[in-house]
């Protein structure tokens, strides 16, 4: 049997291993089950698009505190962190503008993750080699320090003074 010249432009089949929280949750979504109070929706989603996937994954889940959810192909991510939803995806084809433009990481948004102690943070974080844009600084009701993730995407980092205000937390259904 002659093979499918087509075969040559089909995408390998990426094998999925996702935590089994993660499996759960989808089964249940899948069959209809509502989720159980205890395993609260993402509050958050946020995408950069990084130059090295590895490299932006290991910055993530190794000093800040993410949890790698998902990789099925080796241009895209899904991270975790509390609430937060982190996508990460090295820009390619599928990104391009009609214009022609492609995204590219830098820029100022940026996700803000409250930190105990931002001192200590920035210490621990300025040990591992990651650069700050600037030093801390205080803001209203804050201190904080913005810092580049390796694609140079910007990270803050904050540190509620006291007076901070929070929203309270919503229950499902509201």
């Amino acid at each position: 049997m002659t093979p499918d010249p087509l075969d040559a432009l089909r995408l390998a089949i990426v094998p999925v291993e996702p935590r089994p929280e993660f499996a759960a949750a989808l089964r249940r979504r899948l069959q209809g089950a509502p989720a159980p109070e205890s395993v609260p929706a993402a509050q958050a989603t946020i995408r950069y698009f990084v130059a090295d996937l590895d490299v932006a994954v290991a910055f993530y889940c190794d000093q800040l505190g993410f949890t790698a959810e998902l990789r099925p192909a080796p241009s895209f991510a899904m991270l975790y962190r509390g609430d937060l939803r982190l996508l990460l995806s090295v820009p390619g084809r599928a990104h391009t503008l009609p214009d022609g433009t492609i995204p590219d990481s830098g820029g100022w948004n940026r996700i803000v993750i409250q930190v105990p102690d931002l001192e200590a943070a920035v210490a621990v974080l300025r040990a591992g080699g990651v650069r700050f844009r600037h030093e801390i600084v205080t803001s209203v009701g804050v201190r904080q320090a913005l810092v580049d993730d390796p694609s140079g995407n910007p990270v803050e980092l904050f540190e509620p003074m006291a007076g901070y205000h929070e929203r309270a937390a919503r229950t499902a259904g509201q």
